[in-house]
């Protein structure tokens, strides 16, 4: 009685439909769905997608081998030919989904960045031109630099994470005047005090002047001039006039004396009247 070892089957003796779901669909399916799965979560760099580009491209050759070996047994065994020509039909469909998918991964390696928006780069470079700041004990909002688009989010914002702010200090040479108006408002609304630790001039006296206090460093000086437009002809509906009238009252409004509002844009719009802190004291524009 002579022993026999184990049974080797000839890859090309195994029947067709096996080879096909076996070692074509399975593994395909497999492949297909992590190319799918990659596409939609991350960018592979190119270091990493043309070597496993070339290693399915290898695996697929070998599964085209694979399945027209069996395909040529089940032909002479059976001599049907509608199975092989199903399973060249899938092996067709499946070389098209790899091409697919392969080449959306291609794209995404070779995207150029993202431009930014212009909404974002403008507010960059808006943010850019001043600095605005919590202090250490969140009791005071720092600002320093021109007022422009974009400041009373990001101070509203800064606010909003510091309830315990108090005050706020200023030191800008003025800027975009509607905007200075939402500043002085969320000041204003807020209750907080305002400290000038600089010069504080033109567009910035109006968020000075919301402060439910009010007080000046030594070397920090208000300034005040008329109105006045970068492009006079650009915007012809605006009445800087009215515009003045309407600061005017917050001035008042605050507990401004009289006397300093028949005043205070009397200096024509290319200089500057700085008041002695003694005289923004008696202006009511310092309060005890």
């Amino acid at each position: 009685m002579c022993m026999v070892g184990p049974m080797r089957i000839d890859p090309a003796s195994a029947s067709l439909p096996h080879v096909f779901w076996l070692w074509i669909v399975l593994p395909r399916a497999l492949i297909l769905g992590a190319l799918a799965v990659l596409g939609s979560t991350l960018t592979m760099p190119a270091l990493i997608l043309y070597p496993l580009l070339a290693v399915d491209i290898v695996v697929f050759g070998w599964q085209i081998a694979r399945f027209q070996r069996s395909a040529d047994a089940h032909v002479v065994g059976h001599g049907g030919l509608a199975a092989v020509w199903g399973g060249q039909l899938a092996l067709l469909v499946a070389a098209g989904l790899g091409v697919a998918l392969w080449w959306g991964l291609a794209l995404d390696t070779h995207a150029p960045p993202e431009e930014e928006l212009f909404t974002d780069r403008m507010d960059r470079e808006h943010a850019a031109t001043y600095q605005l700041e919590l202090s250490q004990d969140g009791t005071t909002l720092m600002f320093q630099g021109a007022i422009t688009f974009g400041l009373t989010r990001r101070a509203t914002a800064l606010a909003d994470q510091a309830p315990r702010l108090t005050q706020v200090t200023l030191h800008s040479p003025g800027g975009h005047i509607y905007e200075a108006r939402g500043f002085a408002k969320l000041i204003r609304d807020r209750g907080l005090n305002t400290h000038a630790v600089g010069d504080c001039t033109s567009a910035c006296t109006l968020p000075f002047v919301a402060g439910q206090n009010r007080s000046l460093a030594p070397d920090a000086r208000l300034g005040f001039h008329q109105y006045a437009l970068n492009f006079d002809t650009a915007l012809p509906q605006i009445d800087l006039q009215q515009e003045q009238d309407k600061d005017r009252t917050l001035f008042e409004t605050q507990g401004v004396h009289p006397s300093f509002l028949n005043d205070m844009f009397n200096t024509p719009k290319t200089d500057l009247w700085y008041l002695t802190e003694a005289e923004a004291r008696a202006a009511g524009l310092i309060t005890p």
